[in-house]
């Protein structure tokens, strides 16, 4: 995983790894007839994948720069 990427973040692969995983549980169901599950899990996913695309934006400094003297 990439350092700079917060440790709350998992990596693509593991994303991709379940969005896969519940593309082939909505086939299954499909197959059988039964109701389709709701997508709202590979939903997230997706907006997780988007987010890793993101560029990381330097955060702001804390404290302003500090007023120069006039002599």
């Amino acid at each position: 995983m990439d350092a700079s990427v917060g440790d709350s973040t998992r990596d693509r692969d593991t994303i991709e790894r379940e969005l896969r995983l519940l593309v082939s549980v909505r086939s299954a169901y499909r197959k059988r007839g039964g109701a389709l599950p709701s997508i709202s899990q590979m939903d997230a996913l997706l907006d997780e994948l988007l987010e890793l695309r993101r560029p990381i934006t330097p955060k702001a400094k804390a404290n302003p720069a500090m007023p120069t003297r006039s002599r």
